[in-house]
């Protein structure tokens, strides 16, 4: 693996709660603060994003880059 953070179309997991998200976008990419939007890899359409920022993006696992992964 390239990098320890999520890039776009990654699958990551919550290690507290064991739930599963993709990463969908990166504000700020470039910048000292970005921000990973997660959504639910599962679950209702209308479920809101995430937004996740650096320090608690420690709590979330890469489990596979994108294209590595299938939905089932």
């Amino acid at each position: 693996m390239s990098s320890p953070h999520p890039e776009v179309g990654d699958l990551v997991v919550a290690h507290t709660t064991g739930t599963k998200w993709v990463c969908t976008d990166i504000t700020g990419a470039n910048t000292r603060r970005p921000v990973w939007l997660l959504r639910p890899l599962y679950g209702a359409a209308g479920r809101e994003q995430q937004r996740v920022e650096g320090d608690a993006l420690a709590s979330y696992a890469v489990v596979a880059r994108r294209g590595e992964w299938d939905r089932p």
